[in-house]
């Protein structure tokens, strides 16, 4: 069976009628009940340029009435950031409620006074913290650092009271708002990068019942719950930290806190710790000293110095749980779509006693000697979803979810304007392909590269599937990315152009919402 928790069926229940408000208004007539399409909005990731991005793209769905039309708002990376300080009020608002307009303000204030001298300046205060995370009987990684930062930038510890993104539901309990989607991905912690880069989750049952995984899941994290986007299993956020066996939390821990959720999305482009401690050794040689004593440690830093921080790890929700799951639902499996096989086209089929699940990809991946069995895991290792691709496609796909409509406001990086914007989408739709399975699907249009005319570029581009009335029309928004100097002008010129595309695209998504209001 599809599975919403009891949480979002109420609050998506009572937003479906704000929803339809706003699209009798925006259709000029009246929508019944049962006709009001579901409209998603998705934001990419792209760091300070992004949440900058979103924060103009939000003034202009407000100010043309659509924000009032969709039902959620998935998040990537800097798009997470957009959306945390929109749901910690009390950073910005004298009334304690959110405001688009006020958060703009906040943020770009923000924007002008960080940087390196701002991170060096921290940076004891920042270890401290994480000595006091590890002295707690918590992990500690490289991300715990950029997430100290984050927290400093947007001034998260000192102003604002909602310290958890658990705190968060007392704002979208209102439904005043689309339902929040943040995302990150689990990754296996011995697998490189280019490695897992857009493949998914496999597993086997042999005789002896082991139970094995491999490489990449797409989560999800709202103010109520945490979990998968490929099968149905969750917890509350306030179980993050606590240690679990057997789908029961068995050592408690305090809720990590918002700025450490932000560095865990937005991992991809934290300073690299090498870049920072050799700028410190330089400006002062007492202070180096102390801090060379303290990360005596944490080992784990010395080890990926000359990395960017793209990991944190969470103790481990699966554990102990996979195989007995396994054993007592067999017959559940390919209905539930509980694991996805990945795909690769360079495949070792060895000779394994495997149940194989199916997928719609022809060739597998077994790499047993790599794997390693989820129920003796004790972490999932997360980092950015970007690192997959840089759409937050997947929770808004989920058949429980089944979005009608989906505007995709992409604002990943491109080496100029004149290359195609469709890369990203691409791999959602390779992704939403590769884990359908049966009535269980997750629509997807076939994305069109020749809609892309380098000397007639678009605001957005339209994509549907004419056969199936079930898939989503995705209205696409590009971004040609201006190098972002975080001064307050700069803001300003980017977060105006990100409101006007809203505007000169406002038809199209009005067409799409109209199509499938009449459907």
């Amino acid at each position: 069976p599809l599975f919403r928790s009891p949480k979002e069926e109420e609050i998506v229940a009572k937003r479906k009628e704000i929803c339809r408000s706003a699209i009798s208004k925006l259709l000029g007539k009246a929508v019944s009940p049962n006709k009001v399409p579901v409209v998603s909005i998705t934001a990419s990731g792209g760091g300070f340029r992004t949440m900058t991005a979103v924060a103009g793209i939000m003034q202009g769905l407000q100010g043309t009435g659509l924000l009032d039309c969709a039902t959620y708002f998935a998040s990537l990376s800097g798009s997470t950031w957009y959306l945390s300080n929109l749901f910690c009020p009390d950073l910005y608002s004298k009334d304690g409620k959110p405001d688009i307009n006020q958060c703009a303000e906040y943020l770009k204030e923000c924007c002008s006074q960080m940087g390196t001298k701002k991170f060096i300046a921290n940076f004891l205060g920042y270890i401290h913290q994480l000595d006091e995370r590890k002295n707690n009987g918590l992990c500690v990684s490289a991300v715990d650092l950029w997430g100290c930062y984050l927290a400093s930038v947007f001034k998260l510890p000192e102003k604002t009271g909602t310290k958890t993104l658990s705190q968060q539901c007392c704002h979208v309990e209102t439904a005043e708002w689309p339902f929040p989607l943040y995302t990150a991905l689990n990754v296996q912690s011995n697998v490189a990068r280019e490695k897992f880069h857009r493949n998914a989750f496999f597993f086997y049952i042999s005789k002896q019942g082991s139970c094995l995984f491999f490489c990449t899941e797409w989560m999800e994290f709202t103010p109520f719950e945490y979990g998968f986007c490929t099968h149905r299993m969750s917890m509350k956020d306030d179980d993050l930290e606590g240690r679990k066996c057997k789908g029961v939390v068995c050592q408690e821990r305090d809720e990590p806190d918002i700025g450490y959720m932000m560095g865990l999305w937005g991992s991809a482009m934290a300073v690299s710790l090498r870049e920072a401690l050799e700028f410190l050794k330089e400006d002062d040689h007492t202070l180096w000293d102390k801090v060379v004593a303290l990360m005596v440690k944490f080992a784990e830093f010395v080890k990926i110095a000359e990395l960017r921080p793209l990991a944190a790890a969470l103790p481990n929700m699966l554990r102990g749980i996979a195989v007995d799951w396994m054993q007592s639902n067999a017959n559940k499996v390919q209905a539930d779509r509980v694991f996805t096989i990945i795909s690769e086209q360079e495949s070792d089929m060895k000779q394994f006693d495997a149940l194989l699940f199916p997928s719609a990809s022809s060739e597998f991946l077994l790499v047993p000697d790599k794997a390693k069995r989820v129920e003796d895991e004790e972490f999932m290792i997360l980092t950015d979803a970007g690192i997959d691709f840089n759409d937050p496609i997947p929770p808004v796909i989920k058949p429980e979810r089944r979005s009608d409509v989906i505007i995709v406001f992409d604002n990943s990086a491109l080496s100029s304007q004149w290359v195609d914007p469709f890369q990203q989408l691409d791999l959602a739709a390779k992704w939403a392909k590769d884990h359908s399975v049966g009535e269980d699907a997750y629509k997807f249009p076939k994305i069109d590269h020749s809609k892309f005319d380098k000397d007639n570029i678009q605001e957005c581009y339209v994509f549907e599937d004419e056969d199936d009335s079930e898939c989503p029309i995705v209205v696409l928004f590009p971004l040609c990315n201006p190098k972002l100097k975080r001064e307050p002008e700069e803001f300003d010129a980017l977060r105006s152009l990100c409101q006007s595309n809203v505007k000169s695209g406002f038809e199209k998504i009005k067409q799409a919402i109209a199509k499938k209001a009449n459907g």
